[in-house]
């Protein structure tokens, strides 16, 4: 599986990919923890979306964003030309640009999986 690739990473403990427009999972991937809530990619896409219309309000573009605290970091950016990506790492001995860093690395790679359109 293509996200399995980012999940070898040693420091990602989860990846997953959402639909751009509604925010629907598309796949995920995750390191064998157990997570007690089985609605979670639920919260996290209502969140999300509420979000992204208060940027709309306010008139600014979303791009990502990045969530920190002393358990996790959690990026959440537009990956392809109709993805999303969320990565969570656990590790906060990890750099977020580095994680930036990895994520940027592997645009190309998933952008090549999407059929292109002829015209």
């Amino acid at each position: 599986e293509s996200e399995q690739w980012l999940i070898d990473n040693p420091a990602s403990d989860e990846v997953v990919l959402f639909e751009s427009t509604t925010f629907l999972v598309i796949a995920h991937c995750e390191d064998g923890a157990k997570h007690s809530d089985g609605h979670r990619f639920e919260k996290i896409s209502n969140i999300i979306k509420q979000f992204k219309l208060s940027c709309r309000k306010a008139q600014a573009s979303f791009e990502g964003m990045v969530v920190q605290n002393s358990r996790f970091t959690a990026f959440f950016n537009l990956f392809t030309s109709n993805t999303c990506i969320m990565v969570i790492v656990s590790d906060t001995d990890i750099q977020p640009a580095s994680i930036q860093l990895n994520i940027d690395a592997a645009k190309p790679h998933f952008e090549s999986l999407i059929p292109q359109t002829q015209m």
